[in-house]
């Protein structure tokens, strides 16, 4: 190479290097703080100066699919955008899942590929394929940066990504860096770009206020009414829903319970929120007001019952509910006016139900609600509320007994869990079983506890990779509450615990397999030894054996006494690790309970 292209080469390395370290600080403006970065030679100028800020904390995952995870469970905790980062080819691929995962539950993420110059596109460059839009329809801004930077176009790139990635519809937002080389920095090292006094697109007090709310959008908190469903407000048979992702953030969400639990108390309507909304150990529940109904999915699918509690006006929040029960419910005794507050314009309504669609920030929209809905109760509202109290009380009695005087199963154990963690811990609850278990066996009255989880999308995958992400950034104690499949899905983040220095309990239902399937029509519709293969697919592994490696310490769980001793332990770990508590559960065993806990459900209140 002469002289001549060795000081263009130069020149051009060093405008790189200027406008990555110029993205860097405004992503610090924009109030992120984390970068999820993934070894590898292409990414090579985003690594060197995104690590180089000082307000910038970097967390180093081999396996980008657990990268991505890490990176979503920050998000989930803060409501800010972490910044992922990875190298050209397959390893950008495997952030899909993670991206399909933030898209669906509006979580905000930025995801930084690197990639080859254009030129090298499609000949056959090692380690080079289409990584323009790679994500498909699951960004709401997908950008391929092949052009002339500078570092001014850096910074507005950077506020762009987090403005959009936290804005009305919050989630991910795709970044592709095509790099040539030189990779490496210049003579005079990596740069390090201040942050700009002007705030020329938005200041940076203005980004966290969208992040936390997750909308744009507001409703007017005047008292002199939202114009959205005031009218409906003075209906006698009303009902809050309250599903997960209302709001990104632990903190926006327990402003987000406040407000529910104010309107409820204004219009005497109950409130069916199952645990990823927040509601169940509510830290804003201390002064009695509201109504939480946390067994409703037990007693509404008792026939007489639910038909008996048919509304008028049903509110709904959040993402579509777990329960199957309070669904089936629904859709069989739909209300009159079916109200969904939707800040992102999501329109997530499976059941069809929607009759009034609500596009407004929901803590706006509620705290608005209940300064209209303001008057003494009617003998009627009374009436509805107590009978809500009296079902949620005679279930929780029966499900009390049941759960009790049974088996060491998968119920006492859900129930073991809620009850002798800490106040103050967050639960990272998996996807099939659990987090059913969660929503049937978790009362409002106990320890108050952060519930979270990828709903989303609702798959299995990378979940010890999202508790770890939620770990990173909490002060208190994050607990998984997993099934062996989840588990196995994501060891390597199970191994990486340690490496990061975080501390982690992890509570792991184990039934050898897909034991869910045994509660479906599938399990009496083919042939036992084509079930047993095709659905269960016991994996017959010991979770014992990773005793003792990269900090994974693993106590078998037998009764409910020695589960909250180990609990109890746990919580006072200091060392970083994980703390594997495995619950062995006979999944037969559990059915029949199961069965056993509707049955003396619909005894009690029918």
């Amino acid at each position: 190479m002469d002289a001549s292209n060795t000081n263009t080469a130069s020149a051009h390395n060093s405008r790189i290097y200027d406008t990555v370290a110029a993205f860097a600080a405004e992503l610090v403006r924009c109030q992120v703080t984390d970068v999820v970065l993934s070894p590898g030679s292409r990414s090579t100028p985003l690594a060197l100066c995104l690590d180089a800020h000082p307000r910038l904390q970097t967390w180093v995952h081999v396996d980008e699919r657990s990268a991505g995870y890490f990176a979503l469970g920050q998000a989930r905790h803060s409501g800010i955008p972490s910044c992922l980062v990875c190298t050209s080819g397959t390893a950008a691929a495997n952030y899909l899942p993670a991206v399909v995962e933030a898209h669906h539950g509006g979580i905000p993420l930025i995801i930084c590929t690197a990639d080859r110059p254009p030129e090298l596109r499609g000949w056959g460059a090692a380690q080079t394929i289409d990584q323009v839009k790679i994500y498909g329809t699951a960004t709401r801004w997908a950008f391929d940066l092949a052009g002339e930077c500078n570092p001014r176009w850096g910074r507005v790139v950077a506020q762009r990504a987090v403005t959009t990635a936290t804005g009305i519809n919050p989630g991910p937002v795709h970044l592709n860096w095509p790099f040539r080389e030189p990779l490496e920095p210049a003579n005079d090292g990596v740069p390090v770009a201040e942050e700009p006094r002007n705030d020329h697109l938005g200041t940076s007090s203005e980004i966290t206020t969208r992040s936390r709310s997750g909308s744009g959008s507001a409703a007017p908190v005047n008292g002199q009414g939202t114009g959205y469903f005031d009218d409906l407000l003075f209906h006698q048979r009303g009902l809050i829903v309250v599903g997960p992702d209302v709001v990104n953030g632990i903190e926006a969400q327990e402003e987000m319970v406040a407000a529910v639990l104010e309107l409820s108390e204004a219009t005497r309507w109950p409130i069916i929120g199952e645990p990823l909304s927040g509601l169940r150990r509510a830290p804003n529940n201390t002064k009695n007001f509201g109504t939480i109904v946390p067994h409703a999915r037990h007693f509404l699918g008792v026939a007489e019952v639910g038909k008996e509690l048919q509304c008028d006006v049903v509110l709904r929040l959040g993402g579509v509910p777990t329960s199957k029960s309070l669904r089936l419910w629904l859709e069989s005794h739909p209300p009159k006016h079916f109200v969904l507050v939707d800040p992102a314009n999501r329109w997530h309504d499976p059941s069809f139900l929607v009759t009034r669609h609500v596009v407004g920030e929901p803590r706006a929209v509620l705290n608005a609600a209940a300064l209209v809905r303001r008057q003494e109760p009617s003998n009627t509202q009374l009436t509805w509320l107590r009978r809500w109290r009296e079902l949620d009380s005679l279930t929780h009695t029966a499900v009390v007994r049941e759960v009790s005087n049974g088996e060491f199963l998968s119920a006492q154990a859900a129930t073991t869990l809620v009850n002798k963690l800490m106040s103050g811990s967050v639960v990272m609850v998996s996807n099939s079983l659990p987090v059913r278990l969660v929503d049937a066996f978790v009362d409002s009255v106990g320890p108050r506890l952060s519930f979270v989880g990828n709903r989303g999308a609702n798959g299995i995958d990378g979940i010890i990779s999202t508790a770890a992400g939620l770990a990173s950034l909490h002060t208190g104690r994050v607990v998984l509450f997993t099934g062996d499949l989840a588990l196995l899905h994501d060891l390597s983040a199970l191994f990486g615990v340690a490496r990061h220095g975080l501390v982690l309990t992890v509570v792991c239902i184990n039934n050898n397999g897909g034991g869910i399937f045994s509660t479906l029509p599938i399990a009496a519709g083919v042939d036992e030894d084509s079930f047993e293969r095709l659905f269960l697919t016991p994996h017959g592994l010991d979770l014992s054996d990773f005793d003792d490696i990269a900090g994974v310490r693993v106590t078998k769980i037998v009764n409910a006494t020695q589960f909250g001793s180990a609990l109890h332990e746990s919580s006072q770990r200091v060392e970083a690790g994980v703390d594997l508590l495995v619950v062995d559960v006979d999944p037969v065993a559990d059915l029949v309970q199961m069965k056993a806990i509707a049955g003396a459900v619909k005894a009690a209140v029918s």
